[in-house]
């Protein structure tokens, strides 16, 4: 008999994280993949929708194809619109008359005097008609496509600067880049081992301690409608493009002053006279856009989003973030895939808890006083069986069909960054600054510094970031800002073996020895580059040879 050749030290380490491995699998659950959306490019137009980023040296064309499981928003609202009408048509005429749409929150949230028997003699009896429906939809939903800009994380890019900026004299020199990575991990006040955009701010922004119900049509600090960031099919894009790039008062734009070449503005010139009027550019969205990207919203963050044809300076950073460096512009576009039900939830019972002050279950008429919505007519409204108390099923109920219709919309915020310093140091884009791109820091000021080696704010490139994502709404404060005062950090979508993922705590893509769960010279061999980190790489390949 051949005898047995005894494994070597490394496959029997191999061999224990294996096993490690599979009994990990093997008692910790595993969330099921989602399906793939279909297929949303039997269309090569469904869903576009073309927008210009109105930049000081010129417009920006961005053209992307936004869709929901492969329907378009126009058919996913009419979709919803069918569903609700049916749901609602008890005696299945196919109309909705009044009587049937009274509990219903889109047909309530405006409605007053409840009970008075000579107003409700004087409300019509008529049934709605199908443009009454779709309006009371769009009042809670909102448009298809909402722009919307947030000024705020420019002046708060500056923290970072600060930070960096040890001897406050307004540049950042070589001794402060080589310190740069020190100071930064000063600011982890969480102790993640990852430094996040609100950790650099000098008061960072406290939680609210409860939910405030009479806020609801409150803007979050910053966010107004967007001006920059316009929709081409807007009417009256041309005049407002005129108005803004005309320099010579001609009321036509040239290539030079639109800072487009002559060759992309050749087809637009109709009458090829070198210049566009205001009827030539009411074509805009024609024009080869500057970048193209498909997404479709029920997707996650690793599968939502791809680009058309990347130029050169298009970097794709990872699957849910592309990055655009150009004339001195650094923008970033990304998606945030988010369940809008789940939020509305979450706020709906954090808004019962607080207003539920004896903690006996039930809203009752005594605790919604200080309220005036719920006095108004949210609690008759709530109250399904009239027994004169609103319990938690009840209010998630109608917080559920309330928000229903505002996930049919998609939100593109339009971030002004400031100079990016933050976005400079955190190379991936998920929204925080992990150890390995602290080892980075100094690198990367130094690619972006003078010849002198110093930085100088106010000779940086301009910074911005598009964020993409499903609509939302709740009737209890708003759920569409991620924090108080600064985006939420947009993690990287996780990838790598399931052990992997499950160890690293903080999602950076990177395991740590605090991070792993294993023996020491386990961690040490799989770090094949002796960084004193596992990546994905590394882990995957462990994997390869365990099995």
């Amino acid at each position: 008999m051949k005898p047995k050749r005894n494994p070597s030290p490394k496959h029997q380490r191999l061999q224990v994280l294996g096993r490690a491995v599979l009994v990990w699998l093997l008692c910790t659950p595993i969330a099921t993949a989602q399906a793939a959306p279909s297929d949303t490019h039997r269309d090569p137009a469904a869903g576009q929708r073309d927008m210009l980023l109105l930049l000081p040296d010129g417009p920006l064309h961005l053209r992307i194809h936004i869709t929901d499981n492969g329907q378009t928003l126009e058919q996913t609202r009419a979709d919803y619109l069918t569903r609700l009408v049916a749901s609602l048509d008890t005696d299945q005429d196919g109309k909705l008359s009044r009587a049937e749409t009274t509990k219903h929150p889109l047909f309530v949230s405006g409605r007053r005097f409840q009970g008075n028997a000579f107003l409700d003699s004087l409300r019509s009896r008529r049934p709605y008609t199908q443009r009454e429906i779709e309006l009371a939809v769009d009042r809670a939903a909102g448009q298809l496509v909402a722009y919307r800009q947030n000024n705020a994380l420019a002046d708060q890019d500056l923290s970072v600067f600060r930070t960096l900026d040890q001897d406050e004299s307004g540049l950042i020199d070589r001794v402060e880049m080589q310190l740069a990575a020190a100071r930064i991990a000063a600011r982890d006040s969480d102790f993640d081992q990852c430094i996040t955009f609100d950790e650099f701010l000098n008061d960072a922004p406290q939680p609210a301690s409860g939910v405030i119900v009479n806020s609801l049509d409150a803007t979050p600090p910053g966010a107004v409608h967007s001006e920059l960031l316009r929709d081409a099919a807007e009417p009256i894009l041309a005049a407002r493009l005129v108005r803004r790039y005309d320099a010579d008062r001609d009321a036509h734009l040239t290539a030079a002053e639109l800072g487009w070449t002559a060759d992309r503005c050749a087809p637009l010139d109709t009458d090829a006279d070198g210049k566009l009027s205001m009827q030539e550019l009411n074509r805009l969205a024609t024009a080869a856009p500057d970048v193209s990207i498909r997404l479709d919203l029920s997707g996650t963050s690793a599968t939502a989003m791809r680009v058309d044809d990347p130029a050169e300076d298009i970097e794709i950073a990872r699957s849910d973030l592309v990055r655009l460096r150009r004339n001195g512009l650094m923008l970033n576009i990304g998606y945030r895939h988010r369940d809008p039900m789940a939020e509305a939830r979450t706020n709906a019972a954090a808004a019962f808890n607080a207003i539920d002050l004896d903690a006996n279950g039930y809203l009752d008429r005594e605790e919604i006083t200080e309220h005036q919505r719920f006095e108004r007519y949210l609690f008759d409204a709530m109250d399904s069986d009239e027994d004169d108390r609103v319990f938690a099923d009840e209010m998630q109920s109608y917080v559920e069909r309330y928000t229903e219709s505002a996930s049919t919309s998609c939100q593109v915020t339009l971030f002004d960054t400031g100079n990016g310093f933050f976005q400079i140091l955190d190379g991936n884009g998920d929204g925080r600054i992990s150890i390995r791109e602290l080892r980075q820091c100094e690198s990367r000021l130094l690619v972006i510094a003078d010849q002198n080696q110093q930085l100088n704010p106010s000779r940086l490139t301009k910074s911005y970031r598009i964020e993409i994502q499903r609509g939302g709404v709740s009737l209890f404060g708003r759920v569409d800002r991620p924090t108080l005062e600064t985006p939420e950090a947009l993690l990287k979508p996780p990838t790598g073996p399931v052990w992997f993922q499950r160890m690293d705590r903080n999602s950076d893509g990177d395991l740590t020895w605090d991070e792993f769960l294993g023996p020491r010279d386990v961690f040490h061999q799989l770090d094949s580059d002796h960084d004193d980190l596992i990546d994905e790489t590394e882990a995957t390949r462990a994997m390869k040879e365990a099995t």
